[in-house]
């Protein structure tokens, strides 16, 4: 069923994100962005009878877009793919109490999903988790470079590994 999703789901927008940068003034004002508010302001109060019905809320929010003229490729470029939220969330759930729901997210943006975090531990234990870790992109590390988090990344991975 999960391929079939991934088949058919290629990514999210966040349109939470997307309001933000493009109604700067509203931001500034700090105005509310609910998809009720928004409805109302920008469509109509009309708008925003049936809202709460996932369906509705989906009409709405593309309406907004729109509305709003966010071009597809502004879009595009502030979305994630399936396969980022998947490996984000499977981060977060094997990390949790172990480092913050930040550095699991960091992990996930720099590429670097569950199953290969673990064969750098299995291959070379702390040194290869830190190699992978603090690898030097763009003149910054790709997730942290940072002993205690590397550390408490690797304590996870082996206590994981143990269990097995």
């Amino acid at each position: 069923m999960m391929e079939q999703f991934k088949k058919t789901v290629v990514g999210f927008a966040d349109t939470l994100t997307i309001f933000k940068n493009f109604l700067t003034k509203r931001q500034e004002q700090k105005q509310s962005f609910k998809v009720e508010d928004l409805a109302r302001d920008f469509l109509g109060p009309e708008f925003t009878e049936g809202l709460h019905n996932a369906a509705q809320d989906i009409k709405i929010l593309s309406t907004l877009i729109d509305k709003i003229n966010v071009p597809n490729d502004k879009i595009i470029s502030m979305a994630k793919s399936t396969p980022f939220i998947l490996a984000d969330r499977a981060l977060k759930k094997y990390f949790k109490g172990a480092v913050t729901l930040v550095i699991a997210s960091k992990i996930a943006l720099g590429r670097i999903n569950l199953t290969t975090l673990k064969k750098a531990f299995q291959l070379g234990g702390y040194d290869s988790v830190k190699m992978l870790l603090a690898e030097n992109i763009n003149n910054k590390p790709r997730v942290t470079k940072n002993e205690k988090t590397i550390k408490a990344i690797v304590d996870r991975l082996g206590e994981r590994e143990k269990k097995k």
